[in-house]
């Protein structure tokens, strides 16, 4: 009998995800009495054949516990892709709660890509299906932040302009120019208090009174460390707009129509200073 190599790899992987489709595997692997391939040179050179590389003394037993430590290891990676990706919802929620969440998780969505680091890009949707306890629907949008963390250390640099390119801009010009945006950066709002919980999970930091309350975060990435600044919901409407690529002018038009006192000076330092904003988009600046 001769199997493809991929439908053996598709076969292994399916056993090692989910122990109910092991036994599929054990058929191809599962010891012979006699070698029987294929006759040499009918077969494909990707068929997998019963013969002494695949064929094993071995029994059931035997073969079932070396799955277990291959399914042991992948596990254990795809825990750890997770741990690293989101370690203030594995503080928040504890290790057996976590490693249930992994396996939940992975099963739901499995790896698509060799790069672990994109294998947690579902889970702030997952876990809000998840976790049904009300009580703890912010679970959900501390893992959208912790996303957009891990997101942006691996996002690309950029240029940033200098304090005398801003100069040479002139306000006027600002006004009406499309602003470049830190590929970084990711705003969000939220019902609950997702950036005073992560900075509670941080050194000396200390966890709020209440999970509860509306909040608007922007994640940003000075100098190479990602980290997170809380809006108002006028720089937040500001912010979103500038993203869609609106210009100053227009982007000062929504935050104002929420809060006319919208403090615009401090806000932009505070944008430049992080390198949220890093220039003006080309072709919109003559």
């Amino acid at each position: 009998m001769a199997i493809p190599l991929e439908s053996l790899q598709r076969i292994f992987a399916s056993a090692l995800g989910d122990p109910e489709q092991e036994k599929l595997l054990l058929e191809f692997v599962r010891p012979t009495s006699q070698v029987t391939g294929d006759a040499p040179g009918r077969a494909g050179e990707n068929d997998v054949h019963e013969s002494p590389l695949v064929a094993t003394a071995e029994p059931d037993e035997v073969l079932h516990q070396r799955v277990g430590l291959y399914r042991g290891n992948v596990r254990s990676h795809w825990r750890g892709a997770l741990a690293n990706a989101y370690p203030v919802l594995l503080a928040l929620v504890g290790d057996a709660y976590f490693d249930a969440l992994s396996l939940a998780y992975a099963r739901a969505h499995p790896s698509r890509s060799g790069d672990l680091n994109r294998f947690g890009d579902a889970l702030p949707v997952f876990i809000g299906e998840y976790e049904r306890d009300s009580r703890f629907r912010y679970f959900a949008d501390v893992a959208r932040l912790e996303w957009a963390l891990h997101v942006a250390c691996f996002a690309a640099d950029v240029s940033v302009f200098t304090a005398q390119q801003w100069l040479e801009l002139g306000d006027e010009r600002l006004l009406d120019a499309q602003l470049a945006i830190h590929p970084a950066c990711t705003a969000i709002a939220s019902d609950f208090a997702i950036a005073d919980i992560w900075r509670g999970h941080q050194p000396g930091g200390t966890f709020p009174q209440r999970p509860d309350g509306p909040t608007w975060t922007l994640v940003v990435r000075p100098a190479w460390h990602p980290t997170v600044c809380v809006h108002t919901e006028a720089a937040h409407a500001a912010f979103i707009a500038l993203q869609n690529g609106t210009t100053l002018l227009d982007a000062l038009d929504a935050a104002f129509a929420i809060d006319p006192a919208f403090d615009f000076a401090t806000q932009w330092h505070a944008w430049i200073t992080a390198s949220a904003i890093t220039g003006a988009t080309a072709g919109t600046v003559s």
